[in-house]
């Protein structure tokens, strides 16, 4: 069957594509659980976006995106001692030799070298694998003198149609650059053990095998996501390729770094979102948000006293909490409330501001580390 057949056919089950793991030949699938979204309302305001982006000087071409940056992503070759081995891509983010990549890359290695841009070859230690964010955290002893760096951005202030730069190894030919713009967010890609990973990067930008792990970068030469997988037939670029938020991955890296494991914030709902009809219905016409539609026992929300709607499988839920903020910023759906969740740190406190009973309440909540066989909130 052809993509575009496939593609087709599946958007409207919700089901975006069939798509392959840039660091080998497993397959997944990728589910669009969010319609796309952007944080400008219209293509004018996401060029005006871009044009503010070049009037303060923030926007730097590709050529020097690439002379700066390119340096610091590295080839990853990582090997079993079965045999079996593949190539990757990665970024070092410090000068102590952290390194990040994906976790299929070195996911079972027992011998990984990365290789830098002057030619030098080092051993790297595996630190931590998370397969639920497809992140892994490798540490090299020594970093070649004169290579800096990549810089982290943000991936919350990224606009769809904005200009992006993806830099790897596609295929062992290193630090190949390829551009293109952000097609879509709010995507919903598939992690190796089955975890859902919210608001993946959707881009055309030319990604392809040996780019797993590589950086993608917006024009200010800042990391704002890591390539990932890719919607494919036969394993070649057909212009879909997905990356994970830099924010999604920041805080989990840190943890890694800093205790030896991963940890995922996480608040503890399932909720659904509040559809103009169902707005209408509850006599709510022109408020959004999200309709708690199930609490952990003993989650977060929980504990800070939120309350699930009584029937929240009903075509219009009744009562209950109806979250239309967090931390002060409207939200509209639960790729909102992930994304608010996924950029903090297990500890930290956030606000949550529902409607209850026609009034606005705001509530304080501490995030925890989501148990290993719970994947909501």
């Amino acid at each position: 069957m052809a993509i575009p057949a496939l593609v087709g056919a599946a958007a409207a089950l919700g089901v975006l594509a069939v798509t392959g793991q840039l660091g080998g030949g497993d397959v997944t699938v990728i589910r669009e659980s969010a319609p796309m979204a952007t944080t400008a309302s219209s293509p004018s305001d996401a060029a005006a976006v871009a044009e503010d982006a070049v009037q303060r000087g923030g926007a730097l071409s590709v050529a020097e995106i690439v002379r700066r940056e390119s340096p610091a992503v590295v080839l990853i070759e990582a090997k079993s001692d079965s045999g079996d081995g593949g190539l990757g891509s990665g970024f070092l983010i410090d000068r102590d030799g952290h390194i990040l990549t994906n976790a299929h890359v070195v996911d079972g290695s027992d011998d990984t070298t990365v290789t830098f841009s002057d030619g030098t070859v080092e051993k790297a230690r595996i630190l931590g694998v998370d397969k639920s964010t497809d992140l892994a955290v490798i540490k090299i002893a020594t970093v070649p003198a004169g290579i800096r760096p990549v810089p982290l951005g943000s991936s919350s202030g990224l606009v769809v149609g904005q200009e992006v730069v993806a830099i790897g190894n596609p295929y062992g030919l290193e630090r190949t650059a390829t551009t293109g713009i952000v097609s879509a967010l709010e995507r919903t890609i598939e992690s190796p053990n089955g975890f859902a990973i919210q608001n993946a990067i959707q881009t055309d930008a030319a990604i392809n095998q040996g780019n797993s792990g590589g950086p993608l970068f917006d024009r200010a030469g800042r990391v704002v996501g890591m390539n990932s997988q890719m919607a494919s037939q036969n394993g070649g670029n057909v212009g879909l390729g997905f990356a994970v938020p830099i924010d999604t991955i920041r805080p989990i890296a840190q943890a890694v770094i800093t205790g030896g494991r991963a940890e995922h914030a996480w608040i503890g709902i399932s909720g659904r979102e509040l559809t103009p009809a169902m707005a209408k219905q509850l006599d709510l016409t022109g408020r959004r948000g999200v309709v708690i539609a199930e609490l952990v026992k003993d989650g977060p929300a929980a504990k800070a006293g939120l309350e699930a709607a009584d029937d929240a499988d009903a075509t219009v839920p009744r009562g209950g909490d109806l979250i239309v903020a967090i931390n002060g910023r409207p939200v509209q759906d639960m790729a909102d409330v992930s994304r608010a969740v996924a950029g903090r740190q297990v500890g930290d406190s956030i606000t949550v501001t529902v409607l209850r009973d026609g009034q606005e309440k705001t509530v304080t909540l501490r995030l925890e580390d989501r148990p290993a066989s719970i994947g909501r909130g």
